[in-house]
């Protein structure tokens, strides 16, 4: 029961952060403590017949309320288990496979976006493992970096200076969604 308290806390938490406007980032660590803790407890429940199906069901929501793009290789992980307890959920097989070419190096950003109709091309630097072992202290820092700034019309602008600043510490070199895409207008 401790587990399951400890999951309903961090869940709820992953909501506040979802909605509150550039917070979600934060879901990134909390989702891995989620996704731990459901591991640790056992398939079923004593006297309940259903614990894996909601382990499924938390577990899709948990990662509704994550970037599954900015993790990719750890919701390919959580994908892989919810498979394991489910096999045959249409959405999770969709979106397992979406993920896994995601992060397939051959398979080009263009072919990519064609295939899964993405229409604003990214930085193809953001699929990459050493995007996914800094971005939650990437976030961290340019929540620092702005913090006090608001954030209304042109926040974006800010918002991608200071994090292609604070990639460079890490040796990433990144070009933002306005770079990837002239001519689109954002904001």
């Amino acid at each position: 029961m401790q587990e399951i308290e400890k999951i309903s806390i961090l869940y709820k938490n992953m909501v506040i952060n979802d909605e509150t406007f550039g917070a979600s980032w934060k879901n990134i660590e909390l989702g891995k403590q989620v996704f731990s803790l459901i591991k640790s407890l056992p398939l079923t429940q004593e006297g309940e017949s259903e614990s894996s199906a909601q382990k499924v069901r938390l577990l899709l929501n948990m990662l509704m309320l994550m970037d599954e793009m900015s993790t990719p290789r750890f919701c390919i992980e959580v994908r892989e288990y919810i498979s394991t307890l489910c096999p045959d959920e249409e959405e999770n097989i969709a979106a397992l496979a979406m993920l896994r070419d995601y992060i397939d190096p051959s398979l080009k950003m263009e072919e990519y976006c064609a295939k899964y109709k993405k229409f604003l091309k990214f930085d193809p630097v953001e699929r990459s493992l050493e995007w996914e072992k800094v971005i939650y202290r990437v976030e961290q820092e340019c929540e620092e970096i702005l913090q006090g700034e608001p954030r209304g019309m042109g926040f974006c602008f800010m918002y991608w200076a200071a994090k292609a600043k604070v990639l460079s510490k890490y040796g990433i070199r990144w070009k933002s969604p306005s770079q990837m895409n002239p001519g689109v207008l954002f904001d």
